[in-house]
This record gives C-alpha cells, sequence and structure tokens, in this order.
C-alpha cells in the first residue's frame, strides 16, 4: 500500500505541475481573468499535494525528533494552506458564475477557516482521530456546497471556456467526493484517496486544457471572420449597438464613438449599459472576451 500510495503522489505531483505550466500559458494567451483565479486555486491544491507527499515520505523514512519536527512544520503549512482554500474556493466559484459574494456566505467561509485552523491545533496537540475528520468533514463540506451552487448557476456562465471547465471540475469532484469520505471509515486510505483525488483532478483539467490548445490552433489556422450581427443574435443586439461594440473592438473609447456616430455621449453610455446587461457583462474586457468567442 505504502509502495503504491507513494507513486500516485509522484504522478499526481508530476502532471499538477504539469497542468499549472499549462494553466499559465492558457491565461497568457487568453487574457481571461477567471484563468488567473483557478491558477491560484490550482497552485494551493498543489502545495496542499506536495505537503502531503513530503508528510508521507518522512513518516516512511526519518524517525525520533526529525521526524516530529519535519510532521509538525509540514502539517502547519498544510492546514494555512487548507484554511486559505477553505475561503478562496467559494470566491472563486461566485466569480465564475458571476455572482456577488454575499456578506453571510462570506462571514461563513471566514468563520469555517477559523473554524479548520482551530481543529488543526488541536490535532497536532492532541492526535485526536476525532478532530483530524471533522476537518476532513469541513472541508467536503465546503467544495460540495461550490460543486451544488456551479451546477445550479452554470447557465448563468457567459463564457463558454469557463462553462465547460466547470463542469470537469464538477464531474471529477462528484465521482471522488464518496472516496474521500470512505477514508474516515478506513483511516489507512486516506493518503491514497488524496493522491488518486488530485491525480484525477489534474487529468481532467489537462485533457480539458489540450482541447482547448488544440481549438486555438485550428482557428487560427482557418482565420476567423469578421463579427457580424448575427453572430450576436442570442443576445438580442440592435444595429445601432452593434455599431457601438465594432467601435468598442478597436479600442476606441465613448467620446470616440460619440464622435464616429455623431451622438452624445450620454446616449453612447446607454448604449454600452445595455450592451453588458444583454450580454451579461461587467467590463469592456469581459465583452471582448465574449465577442472573440462568437466570431
Amino acid at each position: 500500500m505504502n509502495g503504491l500510495t507513494l507513486l500516485v503522489y509522484m504522478l499526481s505531483f508530476a502532471l499538477g505541475c504539469m497542468t499549472l505550466a499549462l494553466a499559465i500559458v492558457y491565461g497568457m494567451h487568453t487574457k481571461h481573468q477567471w484563468t488567473k483565479y483557478f491558477i491560484v486555486c490550482h497552485a494551493s491544491l498543489l502545495g496542499c499535494m506536495m505537503l502531503l507527499a513530503l508528510q508521507f515520505i518522512s513518516d516512511l523514512f526519518l524517525v525520533g525528533t526529525a521526524s516530529v519536527v519535519v510532521r509538525y512544520v509540514i502539517g502547519a503549512v498544510f492546514i494555512a494552506d487548507v484554511a486559505f482554500l477553505t475561503v478562496f474556493i467559494p470566491y472563486f466559484t461566485t466569480w465564475v458564475i458571476a455572482h456577488p459574494w454575499r456578506h453571510p456566505y462570506k462571514a461563513l467561509f471566514f468563520v469555517l477557516a477559523f473554524i479548520y485552523l482551530a481543529l488543526g491545533v488541536l490535532y497536532a496537540v492532541t492526535e485526536t482521530k476525532l478532530f483530524n475528520d471533522l476537518m476532513i468533514l469541513l472541508f467536503v463540506f465546503v467544495v460540495g456546497f461550490c460543486l451544488v451552487i456551479m451546477l445550479k448557476n452554470l447557465g448563468s456562465i457567459e463564457n463558454k471556456t469557463a462553462r465547460a471547465s466547470c463542469i470537469s471540475i464538477i464531474i471529477v469532484s462528484a465521482a471522488m467526493l464518496p472516496s474521500i469520505l470512505l477514508s474516515l471509515v478506513f483511516p489507512s486510505l486516506k493518503p491514497l484517496m488524496y493522491g488518486v483525488y488530485f491525480l484525477a483532478f489534474s487529468i481532467t483539467i489537462m485533457t480539458f486544457l489540450f482541447m482547448e490548445f488544440v481549438r486555438m490552433g485550428r482557428e487560427n489556422a482557418v482565420g476567423k471572420k469578421s463579427l457580424a450581427l448575427e453572430d450576436l443574435e442570442l443576445y438580442h443586439i440592435t444595429e445601432r449597438e452593434f455599431a457601438v461594440i465594432q467601435l468598442i473592438s478597436n479600442g476606441h473609447t465613448n467620446k470616440e464613438i460619440a464622435a464616429d456616430l455623431g451622438i452624445s455621449a450620454n446616449t453612447v453610455n446607454n448604449h454600452v449599459a445595455n450592451i453588458f446587461s444583454k450580454t451579461k457583462v461587467r467590463s469592456r474586457i469581459d465583452l471582448l472576451n465574449l465577442l472573440k468567442q462568437s466570431w
């Protein structure tokens, strides 16, 4: 079992690093805001995986005082990392589905992060299994809550790439959460289940990123047609609003658009507000990203 667990950790860490590198390259190429948050999230998960692997290796090969010191140091950093994820994962989820992070939820997850830290300290001091089980249940609750929220609001995610990524994460997480819960009944399986979950997660995201790179390569090879009003039929854009959109895509300011179209700046502001409302975006950058997917 130890050999299998160590192999899974090595594979998951290697694939996790590759996935992080691909995500960084993808983020630099596409400039989607959500990819920046995903990179932070994945880097934190990768850090947790590395710490678990180091702790597992130290338990196998270190003895005496060195083993105790390494276990406490790694345990402290791991607990802090997971506490950060307890807050960041819900924040990332609500950002992706374009819903404000409401204050009741915001306070809830900060409280849960504090509780996780407290349980981690208690477990480190007493090594009572109950505290460790409660830590697992708390994190599973956070992840499960985010999966449910994401699933309920998939339709509100206008960015097709972000929506496809969310679907991939929901599938792999829903498939692996029962296995993580199983480790509560069989503690010896816990290290292996963590590694398997992260391995499955990395493979899913890596596959998705490879498909995205293939798609972008085909688009660059074929070349994209000019944006037409028919491409935005889903959003019920008017001809005047389309003229504004074309000028926005060319980098014009509202004042420049007003001068080009012979209308007032206030009228342009109203058109831009209507465009944002119809396309459900929050900024010009989000609008341009949406337009790229519509071409």
